[in-house]
């Protein structure tokens, strides 16, 4: 006795593979990887690749990945400044200890990774967009579909790195420094930082709340 297999279950699950998972750890981790990589909590805009909402959605993206390619160029430009030159006044920043080198170092990586990265994942975006048939996305299985979201995220997840490590950097030199009022003035530009990540996370979270 033979059992029929409908003709059309297996194109139903490719097209399954840009949908959230089932599972509630699964579906928060893709909500995160899609909100870093594509600026939205799922990828339902992939339905209709030929709607105008596609369209301002690619405009986005391409302004967004040039942003981050600035912001990166800055990063880079700022730690490259901090890795060759001597602190002026080293009683008040002394940027050149081994700790605050080292996260110095980081940083540089790290936004040179996400320059290279952002270069390339703008001209590749913007040719992929223009001149192939988007409709292939909701066909991309599960694998696929990851890998394209960490492909597009990878830009801001080193700036990010980047970022944060200058700024630590920056912390260690003027934290250890022999004059007390730049003390202070670090202490509140870090419980600064801290609170705007803060409301960031928490802004995040309330907005367009159901």
């Amino acid at each position: 006795m033979t059992t029929s297999i409908p003709v059309n279950s297996s194109p139903q699950v490719l097209e399954n593979g840009y949908q959230a998972p089932n599972n509630p750890i699964l579906r928060l981790a893709f909500k995160i990887l899609c909100v870093i990589a594509v600026s939205r909590e799922s990828l339902d805009h992939w339905k209709n690749t030929g709607s105008k909402e596609w369209k301002d959605h690619v405009s986005i993206m391409v302004n967004r990945f040039e942003n981050t390619n600035i912001t990166a160029g800055l990063v880079l430009a700022t730690t490259t400044l901090f890795l060759s030159s001597v602190p002026p006044i080293k009683h008040l920043m002394a940027y050149n200890s081994s700790i605050s080198y080292i996260f110095a170092m980081v940083s540089f990586g790290a936004a040179l990774l996400s320059v290279i990265s952002g270069s390339a994942v703008l001209v590749i975006y913007e040719t992929s967009t223009a001149h192939k048939d988007m409709d292939s996305l909701k066909r991309m299985q599960r694998h696929q579909v990851i890998a394209l979201l960490l492909w597009l995220a990878y830009p801001s997840v080193c700036l990010s790195i980047a970022t944060c490590f200058l700024f630590v950097s920056i912390f260690i030199a003027c934290f250890w420094s022999d004059n007390s009022v730049v003390n202070v003035i670090t202490i509140l530009a870090c419980l600064a930082f801290l609170s705007n990540g803060g409301l960031t996370l928490y802004v995040f979270s309330v907005v367009g709340e159901k």
